[in-house]
């Protein structure tokens, strides 16, 4: 395999998930793992999707529907891994899941992050 740089006309060919700073920061967010960051950027993509299919819930709430198996072939890791990922989201009240049954996927609030103050003055 060989590089291939990028040419003044293509750097826009891509698109690309984004994982807010603050994860990385944040004292309340910092224990988290690398996994469940980029879990985290994976989920509040996927919410444009659930935008365009009108996917809200009576109260104007969106949410999004995404498989643990979706998640272990997206970011290539176990699915022990995912699930100890969606766990610490969970924990830090990042996600809000609701089952909805048996062999069904679970539907997913993503939740926005918690701006505790980070510094002392």
């Amino acid at each position: 395999m060989y590089f291939i740089p990028y040419k003044a006309n293509e750097f826009l060919e891509n698109s690309f998930f984004q994982v807010p700073k603050e994860l990385f920061v944040n004292p309340y967010y910092t224990d988290l793992s690398l996994a469940s960051k980029v879990l985290y950027g994976l989920l509040l993509d996927r919410l444009s999707l659930s935008i365009k299919n009108k996917w809200t819930d009576k109260d104007g709430d969106i949410y999004i529907i995404f498989a643990r198996k979706e998640a272990q072939e997206k970011l290539n890791l176990s699915d022990k891994t995912v699930t100890k990922a969606f766990k610490e989201l969970k924990n830090k009240k990042l996600i809000h899941e609701i089952r909805t049954g048996f062999k069904k996927n679970n539907i997913i609030y993503v939740g926005k992050i918690n701006h505790v103050k980070m510094y002392q003055s």
